[in-house]
């Protein structure tokens, strides 16, 4: 296939462009992607960027912070390893892990698997599609569905989840891919569909599923048909000691076993005591040519509800004919009568199947001492060791040992990150493992006698950079107007990051200085005092990710934990402040700037209580929510135009985004300083507003972004979201920008007049006037939330993502980025269902 280039300089985007312009920039994506790099450290346009970007773009933070899965090593090059994000960015080291790039495939990388006779060759697939690599992960073509087929791809429901419309209008899901070892350009691909789903029906989320198996002959370029099976299977793999000609193929699922033999299938009998089976491993001993099968099973976080009394690991030598139980010497370790020990994850070296590490939990050695950690065994199960020992003694939590470890061990202790998720050993040497957990990427190269964090760098004492494993959700950047290396990251999970060089290196503010410890978990908003130094207010609360649906899913708003903070002397130490508020998640704090200054004039944004205004510096608060609607009005966002008019986004809370009922979302106005309120007539067909701008050149333009809701089947494009303008102070709207149905926040460079745009479509918007929106070049992220200018570079831009870090780059664009994926397929055409 020929490579298409596309020029980007100067496009613009608007509502009269019919997708035109977004058939480049976003649509192009999807089908015969390249990922274009000059190598792994060098810009497209020449020069160097020490981040690991192939553009002008690099990243700000401390590193880690959020849930990693799926390492994977080159068994050709130990030094180039992949890891995923279950936020959507996917990663790659080319140098054992001292340095990350984060490449973007628009979807979370469920699996990696490598070429065995070309080094160059990697495989990704995400849910929806199957990635081919030929140069290590540096370009990507989609390989399935097959390009030609793909029609279209629409983005849905609150986290902008892709689907890809084919032409026979099936919906599949990617599920695993191998390879042959004998014959490289031989794949079997196992997918999953939900029965008789189509376009043109919504279909249900517990639709039963059944599973198909095809296979390619010509390394992923065509695929024919192998079997549908009527159950669903998650896993296949093979038995490389079978014949070429007719290979012995396994799948799975936690309840079944089934092989194909000499052209029969048939089910394979699984330990009697086993239960549900968690994970399997596959590798082959070449000196005996014996093939190795590894199930684990027990009650773990992957299954929360099995028998506590059941952890196992079995091993088969025979292809599954018989099994031998070879975890009960690692369970020799715990306390007599204690519950099992949880064994999450498991891997083994491929090519040296006794290789084997096991990732295990809850291991009570005594009554008082619980051990987390990673086990190894050298001789196929029957003896085991505790190669990394964390561990939890007098209300204390210890780090193993011979653990080098990093900023969230130090803050928030070992049992943050907990025991790994996933793991992967080099096919060829046993002792290199990389292991992923909820917060790092952690690695040994000498079979667990020593373990080494591969996701921060510590610059100087407790002060901590990212490697370029950027997978922290923020809401938005805090700089000093006093002190210009001062700052802080508002983030989920891990806090508020504060930094003193300018972000160079990041170190936690909330630790032992009067934040309370169930408000520490995600802090929403910042606002200094910009005329008494020192000052600044914080919105903090012990519930996440707002304002995402699924937080109020199972969990009352009346039950959030949070709170509004002040400190005197610039965050070293805090004090509540929102005592009359009680505990509530707030989620934005505006200042009267006007206001006097020894008596400041706030306004807050208590999610699931309505607004409060304090007219003491934030001593004392009073709720104002006369003429807001409903009960626990999700007060989201506040927009002060004057001393006394502002404007509110209140949330939608309907999960399925239904319109003309009481989960609508809603814009309301108030000219008397937040006493009374009035609902505003919102734009046709839209219910979930996000965000509100004031044009500071005329303040009866507002601009407003939406949240899209689902479409009229399950393969439709969202409606009623995108960005919306009103001339006469919200009378009426306008929709100005509505290719992309999920914006998160609209901002502007008041210095320059320059507005911005950030959602959950892998793309950032520039506008000169609120009317027509630009692309920003090199930003590829799939959920991003908000620009805001750099205050000390004017041609620089700061991008908050949801679990992609901060990224920070030309506000302009990188006008010779190649994006991450562009496309090769020139008949394409982009179209919304």
């Amino acid at each position: 296939m020929a490579q298409l280039s596309y020029s980007f300089k100067g496009l613009r985007l608007n509502s009269k462009s019919k997708f035109a312009a977004l058939i480049i920039t976003l649509g192009v994506i999807l089908f015969g992607c390249f990922f274009v790099s000059q190598g792994p450290i060098k810009s497209t346009n020449g020069s160097s960027n020490p981040n690991g970007r192939n553009d002008e773009w690099g990243f700000i933070g401390p590193g880690g912070g959020g849930a990693m899965f799926n390492p994977a090593i080159n068994p050709a090059n130990p030094n180039n390893v992949f890891v995923s994000c279950d936020m959507t960015g996917s990663f790659v080291t080319y140098d054992a892990g001292d340095r990350w790039r984060m490449f973007n495939l628009r979807g979370v990388v469920r699996f990696y698997a490598f070429d065995p006779t070309d080094p160059n060759i990697v495989y990704a697939g995400t849910s929806n599609m199957l990635f081919k690599s030929d140069d290590q992960g540096r370009s990507w073509n989609v390989i399935y569905p097959t390009p030609s087929s793909i029609v279209s791809i629409v983005s849905q429901g609150d986290h902008a989840s892709e689907r890809v419309v084919t032409r026979d209008s099936l919906v599949q899901t990617v599920v695993k891919m191998i390879i042959d070892p004998d014959n490289s350009k031989k794949l079997v691909l196992l997918v999953n569909s939900p029965k008789g789903e189509t376009s043109d029906n919504k279909g249900g989320r517990n639709e039963p599923e059944y599973s198909k198996l095809l296979i390619s002959k010509d390394g992923g370029n065509l695929w024919e048909d192998y079997i549908i099976l009527s159950d669903r299977y998650d896993n296949v793999f093979l038995d490389p000691t079978s014949s070429p000609d007719d290979r012995t193929i396994f799948i799975s699922s936690n309840e079944k076993l089934r092989s194909r033999k000499d052209g029969v299938w048939s089910d394979v009998d699984l330990p009697e005591k086993a239960g549900k089976i968690t994970q399997y491993a596959s590798g082959v001993d070449t000196e005996s040519n014996r093939f190795f099968i590894y199930a684990l099973s027990g009650r773990s976080y992957f299954n929360p509800g099995g028998d506590p009394k059941s952890s196992g690991i079995y091993k088969s030598v025979d292809a599954g004919e018989t099994w031998k139980e070879v975890g009960a010497n690692l369970l020799r370790f715990q306390m007599k009568g204690s519950d099992d020990a949880e064994f999450r994850s498991m891997a083994i070296s491929y090519s040296n199947p006794e290789q084997i590490y096991v990732s295990y939990n809850n291991l009570y050695v005594s009554e008082d001492t619980v051990c987390l950690g990673v086990a190894r065994s050298n001789d196929g199960g029957n003896s085991w060791d505790l190669v990394w020992k964390d561990y939890y003694a007098g209300g204390k939590s210890f780090i193993s040992g011979n653990r080098i470890s990093g900023w969230l061990d130090k803050r928030f202790g070992p049992g943050w990150g907990e025991n790994p998720f996933h793991m992967a050993v080099d096919q060829n040497d046993p002792d290199i493992c990389y292991t992923t957990d909820f917060g790092r990427t952690i690695k040994t190269t000498d079979g667990g006698k020593t373990w080494q964090q591969v996701y921060t760098k510590e610059l100087r004492k407790g002060h901590w950079k990212s490697r370029g494993l950027q997978v922290t959700t923020g809401y938005m950047i805090a700089f000093d107007p006093f002190d210009s290396l001062h700052c802080f990251l508002a983030d989920t999970d891990t806090g508020l990051m504060e930094s003193h060089d300018g972000g160079q290196s990041w170190f936690s503010a909330t630790h032992n200085n009067g934040v309370p410890n169930k408000w520490v978990n995600s802090t929403y908003w910042m606002v200094f005092d910009p005329d008494v130094k020192g000052r600044v207010w914080a919105a903090m609360s012990g519930n996440h990710d707002l304002p995402r649906p699924k937080m109020w899913r199972n969990k009352d708003m009346a039950d959030y934990v949070g709170g509004m903070l002040r400190s005197d002397n610039g965050g070293k130490t805090w004090d509540p402040v929102s005592g009359d508020i009680g505990e509530s998640a707030i989620t934005h704090v505006v200042v009267d700037e006007q206001s006097n200054p020894n008596s400041r004039t706030l306004y807050a944004c208590a999610f699931g209580k309505g607004v409060y205004k304090s007219i003491d510096g934030g001593n004392t608060w009073e709720q104002k929510n006369n003429g807001i609607e409903g009960d626990q009005p999700a007060a989201w966002r506040l927009t002060r135009k004057s001393k006394d008019e502002l404007f509110l986004i209140v949330f939608r809370k309907s999960e399925d985004g239904s319109i003309g009922n009481n989960g609508d979302g809603a814009l309301y106005q108030s000219i008397d300083g937040a006493e009374t309120w009035r609902k505003m007539e919102l734009p046709f067909n839209v219910n979930g507003p996000s965000s509100l701008l004031i044009d500071p050149g005329n303040e009866e333009r507002l601009i407003m972004s939406a949240w899209g809701r689902p479409g009229e089947t399950r393969l439709s494009e969202d409606q009623g979201g995108g960005i919306y303008l009103s001339e006469n102070d919200g009378k009426t709207w306008i929709p100005v920008f509505t290719d992309d149905q999920h914006i998160h926040d609209i901002t502007m460079d008041m210095s320059q007049g320059i507005f911005y745009a950030c959602g959950f479509n892998s793309s950032a918007y520039r506008s000169e006037n609120g009317n027509d929106w630009q692309r920003i070049r090199g930003f590829n992220f799939k959920w991003g939330k908000r620009v805001q200018p750099d205050p000390y570079d004017k041609e620089k831009v700061y991008i908050i993502t949801f679990g992609g870090g901060v990224w920070h780059g030309p506000a302009i664009g990188d006008p010779s980025a190649l994006e991450d994926i562009i496309t090769s397929q020139a008949s394409y055409t982009y179209r919304k269902n």
